[in-house]
């Protein structure tokens, strides 16, 4: 029927809505890093897509977003497999100039999902404890890849609970208090399999963003002393970003500003 909606049509308008909402994300960084006096060529994007389709990536990839970022393993293997069959079949597979989707894992990991895990990650990004050092090493080597970590730091203040290595039970936002991390910084850095990138971190809840990513500064240019090469600051997501940037983030896990309301998760 003329004028009828079709599933074309639909992909047409994501597409246009997303490539909307990645121009302003991208105004949102160019300026947080000017008002900074950094190099917006400094920062990188990581969409966290998770809850949202492999077709949103594809469509997110053709605009130039290169990283991408997920929390549950379960959802994120079946959606990688699909989002390099779909390049695949679109762009050949290889073809110069073309730059494959690099995967960061970002929630919350247990050591029994670290196989599974290692199998399609690139970054892991939430490194807090020895065990889960000694499992993705493993892992690694199995998978016979080089998986790139960075160690999740709590930036909870002591009344909210500061999480130390190896306790399950604390309250927080999750991560490895500040003064464990040269300790797990020493087990990546001799373990096999795993590339040592920095640190990684979550603004607490209920307090200004800016001073927990200034802490988080300190911890990154205290690990740069022992390792330079550890230069990756990942902090800021999309309600925080221009705080983030302010305080030196290099890699910014940005969601809900680019894709929308997060979808219900089954």
């Amino acid at each position: 029927m003329a004028g009828a909606d079709t599933p074309g049509d639909d992909r047409g308008a994501e597409a246009s809505r997303l490539w909307a909402n990645l121009r302003d994300v991208r105004s949102r960084i160019e300026a947080a890093a000017r008002s900074a006096g950094r190099d917006p060529a400094e920062l990188t994007l990581v969409a966290v897509s998770k809850t949202w389709p492999a077709a949103d990536v594809v469509a997110l990839h053709a605009l130039g977003v290169t990283h991408f970022a997920e929390n549950r393993e379960q959802e994120a293997a079946p959606k990688v497999a699909e989002v390099q069959a779909r390049l695949g079949s679109t762009t050949g597979e290889g073809r110069p100039g073309t730059e494959r989707p690099i995967w960061h894992y970002v929630g919350q990991l247990q050591r029994n999902k670290a196989n599974a895990v290692a199998r399609w990650a690139d970054w892991v990004q939430c490194v807090d404890r020895p065990e889960l050092v000694t499992s993705l090493a493993r892992a690694a080597a199995a998978a016979g890849r080089e998986l790139t970590v960075c160690l999740q730091v709590s930036l909870d203040t002591p009344a909210a609970g500061l999480r130390r290595v190896g306790d399950s039970g604390a309250r927080g936002r999750g991560g490895a208090a500040p003064a464990d991390i040269p300790r797990l910084a020493d087990l990546v850095a001799a373990a096999g399999g795993l590339r040592l990138a920095g640190v990684m971190a979550v603004a607490p809840r209920g307090e200004p963003p800016r001073p927990a990513f200034a802490r988080l500064r300190e911890v990154a240019e205290s690990l740069r002393t022992i390792y330079p090469p550890a230069h990756v600051i990942s902090a800021g997501m999309s309600g925080d970003l221009e705080a983030a940037v302010a305080e030196g983030a290099t890699h910014l896990r940005i969601g809900t500003a680019l894709f929308g309301e997060r979808l219900p998760v089954p």
